[in-house]
Formats: structure tokens, sequence, C-alpha cells
């Protein structure tokens, strides 16, 4: 994988002018030894917020003895590219870590596996649970979350408003089954014991798979149905409880964040400043998995202008598609998820994410909004 820019290194020449032609800008280096042509001597990978400032430290002669890292006598040649100062960084860094430290870029990124929530339906009684494994099993699965807690504490507050299981065993029906609390406390069909049939059983996780699939609204809805029931036959004990299921859940919905989603309709448009000024990055989130980035330059010097909606549809439209891929693959890869969860959840995010519907319908409006917002910092 090579960047926009290279540049030999003489460790024995005056090195002044060398950082002089090295901009002061956000960037992705790359810093190769003498007999780094190929891959078998992988670089020395880096991104900045100061390209120059970061070479001066690394390549500068060291006039006292000093614990800091240098690299002078090893390095002959130093590639880089400028970068917008958010996510294209680090999603440029992952490439090039994968294409030099293919065995290893993992760990070196410390790319964990996302927190998610899985619809296990291979069971013959199906339940939901936090996981960090992702597998083509036929199952749904629901995330990112920002942890692992915060997946078991969604699920454990979600799960309270229907009546599957919460048991880990291999369940075999029988009567003379103990149960467990949940039973007893009537949040569960109790399949454990035969206290419902295969059928019921099945509607109950369809029930929780269509309301976790949009956003708890159906649960929301039946809820408020009911309680337009109890009310209208003067059932007011009744109504009030059921107000306040609905004011529970409606809490436990504003706590989950807006990118958790089934991976399946995981469809996002991500927006940021670009390297150069009046320019825009765009990477596209398709069923979880990124494309992009593509850059839509906002120059209003140009001979015969296009209508923006225009420009952001035909950008857009090609990166739904990237070349050589037909079709959306049943799962993203969870390096993606991960980078998308670690840039989306951090305290110093830099841009914008629109969340798409599940047709993946572009708001134009809203799109041409963000970037006059972008290109106005």
């Amino acid at each position: 994988m090579n960047l926009q820019f290279s540049l030999p290194f003489n460790p024995q020449s005056d090195s002044a002018s060398f950082f002089e032609s090295v901009p002061a800008r956000s960037a992705v280096f790359a810093l190769f030894p003498a007999d780094g042509a190929d891959l078998s001597t992988p670089p020395y990978l880096g991104r900045t917020r100061d390209l120059h400032r970061r070479l001066v430290r690394l390549l500068s002669t060291r006039r006292e003895p000093s614990r800091m890292l240098n690299l002078r006598d090893l390095v002959a040649r130093v590639d880089y590219q400028v970068v917008g100062p958010g996510f294209e960084a680090q999603w440029l860094l992952y490439l090039l870590h994968r294409a030099y430290y293919p065995d290893q870029y993992r760990r070196r990124l410390r790319l964990n596996p996302p927190a998610l929530l899985k619809l296990n339906l291979r069971n013959r009684f199906p339940r939901c649970y936090p996981t960090r494994r992702l597998s083509n099993d036929g199952s749904h699965y629901y995330g990112p979350f920002p942890s692992q807690v915060a997946a078991e504490r969604f699920a454990s507050e979600f799960l309270d408003f229907f009546k599957i299981r919460r048991c880990v065993e291999d369940l075999d029906p029988h009567p003379s089954h103990p149960g467990c609390i949940y039973s007893q406390l009537r949040m569960c069909l109790a399949p454990c014991f035969a206290g419902c049939t295969d059928t019921e059983y099945e509607n109950e996780v369809t029930r929780v798979a269509a309301s976790l699939d949009a956003q708890g609204q159906p649960l929301l809805r039946s809820l408020e149905l009911e309680r337009a029931q109890a009310s209208e036959a003067l059932e007011f004990e009744e109504a009030a409880r059921i107000h306040r299921r609905i004011e529970k859940l409606n809490e436990v919905l504003r706590e989950k964040p807006d990118l958790v989603r089934n991976l399946t309709d995981l469809h996002a448009i991500l927006v940021e400043r670009g390297a150069e000024a009046n320019r825009l990055a765009f990477f596209r989130v398709v069923g979880g998995e990124l494309r992009g980035p593509a850059t839509l330059s906002f120059d209003e010097n140009v001979s015969a202008p296009t209508p923006l909606d225009q420009l952001l549809q035909t950008l857009l439209s090609g990166l739904a598609t990237p070349p050589g891929k037909t079709a959306v693959s049943s799962l993203p890869p969870w390096e993606h998820l991960s980078l998308l969860a670690r840039w989306y959840y951090s305290s110093f995010r830099e841009g914008e994410l629109v969340m798409l519907n599940p047709d993946r319908t572009i708001p134009h409006s809203r799109l041409i909004r963000i970037c006059r917002k972008l290109l106005a910092t």
C-alpha cells in the first residue's frame, strides 16, 4: 500500500532541508529502513497532528543522551499522506497495519471484538445475551455497544419487558424441572418444565426481534394501546401500572446509543473535514461494513457548478457498492465495527454520523446542513 508522498532520507547529510519540505499538518506516515523496499522489513507506522514536529523528534540528531525514541540512523525513506483530523487518519492507519503487519495488526492497533447482543436462533429455545463473537450462524446481532457492561445492562433491562429465558443451559422440557426465579416471578414462559408450547415461545422471540429491529417502537406502541384500552374501560389502576412500564421503557431506550442497530440494518454516512481546505471526507457504512473515504471539494471557482444534492448522490452511490463487490456480505468484518465504535464513543470525536433507515434513503437536506456546519468550523 502506497501513501501519497515519498521522500528519501539520508542520515549522513544535513537534514534541515528535509524537515523544511515536510508540512506541519495532520498526517499518517511510514518510516522505511534501508532494506525496506518490500514487505520483508515492515516500516514504522504512525499518525500525528503535526507531521513536521513528529519527524523532527524521530529523525533529528541527538546532541545529548536521551531515552526518547530516535530512528535517524535506521530510516532511508519517509512516506506520508496528509489526512483530516478525524476518522480518516484512523482508517488509513488500519489499512497500513493490515498491509504491513498481517499477523499482528489487531494487537498493534489494540483492536478488540466489539460488544454485541446476540439473539441465538439456532437453539430450540432462543435467548438474547451479550457476546463478542461474530459468526455466520443465522443469529441476529445488535450493536456495537460502547462496552460489554453497557450491553449487559441494556439486555437485562430490555428483556424485563419480555418472557424469553435468561438461563444458559440446553433445555429438555420436562414437568419435573424445578424452574428458576424468573419463572416463579412470571417473567419467563418457563419452557424448562413445559410451561409453554414451542409456538408460544417462538412468538415471544419474534416480538423480541421485532422490537430490537425497530428500536423498541413495536413494544412501545403495544403498551400505549393497552394503556388506552384500560383507560376506556375505567381500569385506572391498570392504566397507571402500564404507564409506569412505558416510562421505564422510554428510559431504557434513551440509554441505548443511536449507533446500536441490527448489523444487517447498520447503514450510516460519516462526514468529516478533509485534509485540504474546503474539502470534506465521506465514509459510508453498509451493513456495518466501512466504505471509503471519498472526498468532495466545495471550491466555488468552478466553470459549471453542479447542485450539491446531485454531487452527494453520485459520491455516495459510488460508495454503496465498491469495485469488485456486487452485494453486501451477511456479516461485516468485526474490525470495521470496532473502529467505528472506537470513533463514535470517543470523547474527542470529530465529524458527524448520519444514521440511515433500513431502506438506505439518503437525507440530502440534513447532509447539506452538516456540510455547511463542518465547512464553517
